[in-house]
């Protein structure tokens, strides 16, 4: 999947032979060669994943399908965060040349009842066509061959609501194809649908690192820091789980707030004293909604407005970057790469639906949807 993805780039690539033009001619020849096998009718295809998370042992449970493509101002399909036109270059430039979804857009239903699940765990009763054990997550697929089980979850999609969890750019590139092109095998695209009313939502925060444009000053910093919301020194940062106790902690108490972190155990938690604070910063185009999230806070009230990045505009993209790990982060700003770091608490489900119900998105990388999923259990090529 790599080869097909991500291929190699060489110095010497032309229009005609690039890693977009090999990653299609490694799909024909693999097809070609019966390394890849169309399934001769269609089906759904079940998708379980067992993991451990914030020591719970969990399954999330799912299928891949093809969901036919429409605008977001349709309703149907909610998206909930922004995306990048780069990324979306190179996207477009590899479904132009292979024909194919390669990887799924990760998606989400609302099926409080469960009656959906039901179904797809009776698919999983025979023995699934492969299973991957990472270290991590153990990952298992089946082909669901029970006609009568596929129609039956067809038919209960038809007045839900789709929230894209992962793959906005997938999407917005697959949409942009179709209306381009006018191909009618491309007004679908694959999808891995999951519960979101199941107990199995993993959610990570995604973690900011910041260069700032001009020296940082860190008295400066503070003394501002202090103007927005409750400063308190935290100490010993640079111990493994500090960082996670001191979150934790604000999560208790619902607070808004985040750890600024400046190198070498030094840091300090920020608590947004008064949400609607961060109202008079917001841009036109921005609702009153999003005062509501951590992530929002501190984009708009401490990077923006403090720190002078706006992570919106690309040629200021450069000076910030975005960590899952903690010790990661703190590693880059200990090695003086960056200035200085934020760690902050995921974005909740419920916060994440109800901003996409309302067609408000979030922040980029406001979520982390864990864990993540493989490609090339399934690919959906596009006919002749």
């Amino acid at each position: 999947m790599v080869r097909l993805i991500l291929g190699k780039q060489n110095p010497d690539d032309t229009d005609t032979d690039n890693r977009y033009t090999r990653s299609a001619n490694v799909f024909t020849a693999w097809r070609q060669d019966k390394t890849l096998i169309q399934d001769p009718t269609p089906h759904f295809y079940v998708y379980r994943q067992n993991y451990t998370f914030a020591g719970r042992t969990l399954s999330r449970l799912g299928f891949f399908a093809r969901v036919g493509l429409e605008d977001f101002s349709r309703g149907n399909i909610c998206p909930h965060e922004f995306t990048l036109s780069k990324a979306k270059q190179d996207r477009a430039r590899l479904l132009r040349a292979c024909r194919a979804n390669f990887s799924p857009i990760f998606g989400l239903f609302s099926d409080p009842s469960g009656g959906v699940d039901a179904l797809l765990e009776r698919a999983t009763a025979g023995e699934p066509l492969a299973v991957v054990d990472d270290g991590k997550v153990v990952h298992r697929f089946w082909r669901m061959d029970d006609p009568g089980a596929a129609d039956q979850i067809g038919a209960s999609f038809a007045d839900r609501k789709l929230y894209i969890a992962d793959g906005h750019h997938r999407y917005e590139t697959a949409l942009g194809h179709h209306k381009k092109t006018g191909d009618l095998d491309s007004a679908h695209v694959m999808m891995f649908l999951t519960n979101l009313d199941s107990n199995s939502m993993s959610i990570f925060p995604i973690h900011r690192l910041i260069r700032t444009p001009e020296p940082f000053d860190k008295e400066d910093f503070l003394a501002h820091a202090a103007a927005y919301g409750d400063v308190e020194p935290v100490s010993g940062l640079d111990g493994p789980a500090v960082v996670e106790l001191a979150l934790d902690g604000l999560r208790r108490e619902g607070g808004i707030g985040f750890i600024a972190y400046m190198g070498h155990g030094e840091g300090c938690l920020l608590r947004v004293r008064a949400p609607d604070n961060i109202l008079p910063l917001l841009d036109a185009d921005e609702p009153e909604d999003l005062k509501v999230l951590d992530v929002a806070q501190l984009h708009v009230g401490v990077i923006r407005n403090i720190l002078g990045v706006d992570t919106r505009k690309s040629d200021q993209q450069p000076l910030v970057n975005y960590k899952v790990d903690v010790a990661e982060g703190k590693s880059g700003v200990d090695r003086g790469e960056w200035d200085l770091a934020f760690f902050m608490n995921a974005t909740r489900i419920d916060q994440v639906r109800r901003l996409a119900e309302k067609g408000i998105r979030l922040p980029q990388k406001a979520t982390f949807f864990y864990p993540k999923l493989l490609s090339g259990l399934v690919i959906n090529p596009f006919g002749p």
